[in-house]
């Protein structure tokens, strides 16, 4: 059995761009980089990535450039021919499931960053720091393999 599923992060290259079929079914669009080597060799190829129906209806104006995203779906190859006769090909993720940041998934607003700092004291050998924020927004976090539920006997 073949297993094609695919987890990428980054920055999103380009705001989602979202058309609509004839039959009334929506489509996004937008661009992931994947980084590969280090150094010298280090090389960004960029994944195009889609959403259909509801999902990218909705979520299509949360995703603008810059937004920090993490998806999961089925990688293709989509190819194609130019105008010209020659074939083309674009790395494409069809995305089955999206993480926002809170921020981003509040269709646009922006958080002003804390710029207010605590003064810090050291802690002694038996405490734990406690430089800890109790105001950070913690986000529900995506898994990237299947959500399996085990049962005890």
């Amino acid at each position: 059995m073949a297993i094609n599923t695919i987890t990428i992060s980054g920055n999103v290259g380009k705001d989602a761009v979202v058309r609509v079929t004839p039959n009334g079914k929506h489509i996004a669009q937008f661009s992931l980089p994947a980084k590969s080597g280090f150094g010298d060799n280090e090389k960004t190829s960029w994944l195009n990535c889609k959403m259909f129906g509801a999902m990218a209806e909705k979520l299509s104006a949360s995703i603008l450039k810059g937004v920090k995203v993490t998806v999961t779906g089925e990688f293709v190859i989509e190819e194609w021919k130019r105008n010209d006769g020659s074939q083309a090909q674009t790395p494409t993720i069809l995305v089955r499931d999206i993480d926002l940041p809170p921020k981003a998934s509040n269709q646009g607003t922006t958080q002003q960053p804390r710029t207010a700092q605590r003064p810090q004291q050291q802690p002694t050998a038996s405490e734990p720091p406690m430089d800890f924020d109790d105001d950070i927004p913690f986000a529900p976090v995506t898994l990237p393999f299947p959500r399996h539920t085990i049962h005890a006997i």
